[in-house]
């Protein structure tokens, strides 16, 4: 439980193994992170994905106010600290990278290392924001997601889904997945406390981020219809120990475009050398 709020955690493996926290983004919930974490668990570590505040079986608490960064990065901190872990590895994407940025760079006593796939660091996107007028085109949804209403009923429908996930690859989501992201946004309160993300994130824009202490491991799918490149141009220079692997042929949602080479990526980094 955090701020009152119940966080709901899906887990596989040995919770006596080294923990890895998976933080999934919009519109998915933990289901984004099952396969990952079957996987991860076979590699010999504890995977715990939780369903973020607002989605899944986690609450849905009311209120623009109750989706402020400080408040989901505080969350990150709550789920370590009830895991009963000194220190985990944190993997998160989307909105869930967004809020891991926030984590590491409050919390770095927290994380052993960080892994970020296609989730921008809040202070890299205000700036991309800023200054290009190709990162505010492809984040026309953004503005989109201050009115009032409308986005709820948008997001409810199967033309959204089609819309948020259609820049995947040939197969990347099955029938299944869909269906079960609709029907999470047609849960009650769920639209709306998706979309208060957004909100939140206009409204009370976070202070600048101190440099993250953290090693960190950016996967980013170059095809990304809502990120461009600018959003990682000189991100080393708030990050100190950064390093960035490409997939050109991978969309926004790099874990289902490139399941296998995403894997060992990870991998390969979070395991000792």
């Amino acid at each position: 439980m955090s701020d009152g709020v119940r966080i709901h955690a899906e887990t596989r493996g040995d919770p006596k193994d080294p923990a890895v926290l998976l933080l999934h983004g919009f519109p998915q919930f933990s289901r984004a992170w099952v396969h990952e974490a079957e996987r991860l668990a076979g590699e010999g570590f504890y995977a715990v994905a939780p369903d973020m505040r607002g989605y899944g079986k986690s609450d849905k608490p009311r209120g623009v106010g109750k989706y402020k960064g400080d408040r989901l990065a505080l969350d990150v901190k709550e789920i370590v600290a009830a895991l009963g872990k000194d220190r985990v590895k944190l993997i998160a994407h989307d909105w869930g990278g967004v809020v891991a940025w926030m984590a590491v760079a409050k919390y770095p006593e927290l994380f052993e290392k960080h892994v970020s796939l296609n989730g921008p660091h809040p202070d890299q996107i205000k700036r991309a924001l800023k200054s290009s007028q190709k990162q505010r085109n492809k984040s026309w949804y953004i503005f989109f997601f201050q009115v009032p209403f409308l986005p709820e009923t948008f997001l409810k429908t199967k033309l959204a889904m089609s819309t948020v996930f259609g820049s995947a690859k040939p197969g990347a989501f099955s029938q299944d997945d869909l269906d079960a992201y609709l029907a999470q946004a047609r849960s009650p309160g769920a639209a709306n406390a998706m979309i208060n993300y957004y909100r939140a994130s206009a409204r009370y824009p976070a202070d600048r981020l101190p440099n993250v202490k953290v090693p960190t491991l950016v996967l980013w799918g170059d095809n990304d219809v809502a990120l461009g490149p600018d959003v990682i141009r000189d991100l080393d220079k708030r990050v100190d120990h950064l390093e960035i692997k490409h997939f050109p042929q991978a969309s926004h949602w790099v874990i289902e475009d490139e399941p296998d080479r995403a894997h060992e990526a990870i991998v390969r980094f979070l395991k000792p050398s």
